[in-house]
């Protein structure tokens, strides 16, 4: 924990850190996505995917 935030507080720090990130990876797989053809395509959707999968879950933890 940093200064004097709350195990609350530090708790909705990471998480607004960590979608943030998720948003840049997301925009760097849609890139990516554009970017790319053939049989690596098929690996960036995969990625993408798995990143929307990401947000749903960080939804979820959001809400708890």
């Amino acid at each position: 924990m940093q200064g004097n935030e709350t195990p609350n507080e530090e708790r909705q720090e990471i998480i607004e850190e960590l979608s943030a990130l998720l948003f840049v990876i997301q925009e760097i797989g849609h890139r990516l996505a554009l970017e790319t053809h053939g049989e690596a395509y098929d690996l960036v959707r995969e990625l993408n995917e798995h990143v929307h999968q990401a947000w749903a879950k960080m939804e979820q933890i959001q809400k708890t």
